[in-house]
Order: C-alpha cells, then structure tokens, then sequence
C-alpha cells in the first residue's frame, strides 16, 4: 500500500457552497446508483462530479483528480499535493490521499481502489472524462484488470438541480441580465470590442460572479458569424453585427444569456431571421413540459423554422448547471437535439438557444436559461427578446 488517507480538521477556511443535508442527500442518491450496478467503489475523474460529491473546487484538474467513493465511508479525493488544501480545509468531505510531482497518480489510485473494495469483484470508474489521457486510464485497467468496470453514475444524478443548485442559478441569471445590460449599453460605432469585454468582466465579478467555463462571446462585424468567436480589437463601425453571449456563475453554477443585434439598424435578412428565431424561442418555452421528450420538441422548433424558410443544423438547447472548463454547458449530459429520447423532468435546466449562423455576414440566436417546473418551465433569464441596436 503506498497511499495514506489524510483527514482534515479544524474549522474550514471557507464556508462550504451548500448545506451538509444537500452534500448527504448526494451521497444517498450516488450510493442507491452504485447498488443498482453491484458496486461497493466507485471512481470519479470530471472535475464537475467531484465538485458536486466533495465540494473540492480547483481549476488546476488537468493533473490527474479522482474521488473515490465507498457504500459506507467519507469520500477520498486523490489530489496532487499542492491542490490538496482544497479537500482539507475547503470541502465537505475533507480526505485526502495526496501525491507529489515524482509520483504516478494512477498507481496510488489503483492501491486505494482495491483497498477500499476489498473483496468485491466490481470497482465502478468513469470512462468519458475530458481530464484523463487514455494512457493513464489503460494503467488503471492494466492494474485492475477485470474488477475495472464502466460506470458513469454521477451525470444523471446532476440532470436534475436541488431547490439549493436552483438558488445558485436564478442569482447567477441576475448577474448575466446586468452584465447584458453592460454590454449593450456601451456598445456603439467607434467603440473597441475589447472594452466592451472589460466592462462585461468587471460587471461580472464585481457583482460576485465566479469564473465561467467558457469567456464571455463578445464580438462585433464579420466575425460575428464564426461560431464561438469572442473580441479581439475590432473597433464596431455602424452596420456592424454584433453579439454578446454572456455566463453569469454563483458556486459553479451557471445561467447564460445570448442577444444579437446591431450597430444601426440591423439589415433587413436579420430582421426575417429574428422572427424566426423568437418564434422558435417561444414555442420551445412554450412545449417543454415534464414527460415530453426532448427530440419531439426539437422537432417543433425545427419546423417552425422551415415555415420561416430557414433549416437548422443545431440542436435547441442544452442542460446547464455544473460548469469548469472547457465548456460552462452539460450539452454532452442531455441536448434537445433530434434523437433524445429522454423526456424533461421537473428541476432540469437548460439554455435555449434557437438561432442560426449565416457566414460570413451574422448571426441571429437569442436566447434564455430555463428550469422545468412541474407544469412548463421558468425563464430565469430576463432581457428583451428581440435585436437589440445600438
């Protein structure tokens, strides 16, 4: 055994993100999963799981993380050293089996795994995770073997967002209508995208917005049409597109909001297109319901923006909630996108993004964050929908 467990103690540096009851109602969710599937281990590597098991919060996850979780005992992070501080003195579980930069993490965690699971055949490990190379997991496989078995137990249980992770989300919203007011406010001909960006930054954190997975999308003339384009020193000439999509984040949580609109009056394509587009808007607000499957009211969005003479190759929207980057979405957890079979559920949310790109002259989406509700959904996101000019 070449691990030792550390235990933090004293009082935490910082209060956690959520209640204990909130940490303790995760746990029993995750532990009911890993009975379904005969596990008495369970491996987590995504630094958005680990964070809703533990509360351990650190950007530095492109070195090796792993939370490993027991049917009985606290849960261990393995952590490099340096970051381990988080779990110890900022975390609800607060262990910790931490390797230094000489050290191979996946030799440590193959010791912890099979210690904690003893004589159990079955140690359940993530497999879709941005953070582990495929070489390192083929040495936890070299090591374990046939025990090693596929298990992505955590991304269903985060689909569906507690009344505490809605909080977050309905103040993170507010921090993303007034940086959008931000934006649209100073956006004008003559003025440099890149100071639009500092004001969007600043308002955003000022406010007590954390960092977001993905930056602020701030752009204006032909970039604007470039998927995920953000500023980069054009100063707005009038007739210029411009977009702003913008991520206010409370405890990781994220709400995003996307307007487009122009340096003048917009021309008249993005007039037709902004038709379609808040058409499309409102009828996805108005058609996701608890029960309806997700591709069925894709498909209505769809078709509203073929009556419009419009084809979309782009999903309707995607699950939010959790966010590190490289994204601040869950759109790889659940997407409305042709072929979702899986039905909304109340305490979902999702980031409706009905739009279309048209390069290389604009884009028109707007856009809004959404919690299913038991009848329908609120729109948690306020700003007009329509272009905005400026």
């Amino acid at each position: 055994m070449n691990f030792t467990i550390e235990q933090g103690e004293g009082p935490l540096i910082a209060p956690l993100p959520f209640s204990r009851g909130e940490y303790e109602a995760r746990m029993m969710r995750l532990r009911c999963a890993m009975r379904q599937q005969d596990l008495t281990v369970f491996v987590s590597f995504s630094p958005e799981n680990i964070f809703w098991i533990t509360g351990h919060d650190s950007p530095a996850y492109h070195y090796v993380q792993a939370c490993v979780v027991t049917l009985d005992e606290t849960p261990v992070n393995l952590i490099r050293r340096i970051d381990a501080t988080n779990t110890l003195l900022r975390s609800w579980s607060r262990r910790v089996v931490c390797y230094g930069d000489s050290d191979e993490p996946m030799t440590m965690l193959a010791d912890l795994a099979e210690e904690l699971a003893g004589s159990n055949p079955r140690i359940g490990a993530e497999i879709d995770s941005f953070f582990v190379s495929a070489r390192r997991f083929d040495m936890l496989r070299d090591r374990l073997g046939a025990r090693l078995v596929p298990a992505q137990l955590v991304e269903p249980l985060r689909l569906v967002k507690s009344v505490e992770e809605i909080d977050c989300i309905r103040r993170a919203a507010r921090l993303t209508g007034t940086a959008m007011e931000v934006a649209v406010s100073m956006a004008a001909d003559g003025v440099d995208e890149n100071r639009i960006a500092g004001a969007v930054w600043n308002s955003l954190v000022s406010n007590g917005s954390e960092f977001p997975g993905l930056p602020p999308f701030i752009v204006g003339g032909p970039r604007t049409s470039l998927g995920h384009s953000t500023w980069g020193g054009h100063v707005l000439r009038k007739g210029d597109p411009v977009v702003f999509e913008i991520p206010g984040v409370v405890k990781r949580y994220v709400a995003p909001l996307f307007r487009s609109g122009a340096v003048g009056e917009p021309p008249p394509a993005m007039r037709r297109l902004e038709a379609a587009v808040v058409d499309s808007l409102e009828l996805l607000i108005s058609e996701i319901k608890p029960g309806r499957a997700a591709a069925d009211v894709h498909r209505k969005s769809v078709e509203n923006f073929a009556r419009h003479g419009y084809a979309v190759a782009h999903r309707s929207g995607y699950s939010v909630g959790v966010n590190y980057a490289p994204d601040w979405g869950e759109g790889h957890l659940f997407s409305i996108v042709d072929g979702e079979t899986r039905a909304f559920e109340p305490g979902m949310v999702f980031h409706l993004v009905p739009g279309i790109y048209v390069p290389p002259d604009f884009v028109v989406v707007i856009s809004e964050t959404v919690i299913v509700t038991e009848d329908g959904v609120d729109v948690v996101t306020q700003f007009p929908r329509r272009l905005f000019t400026c």
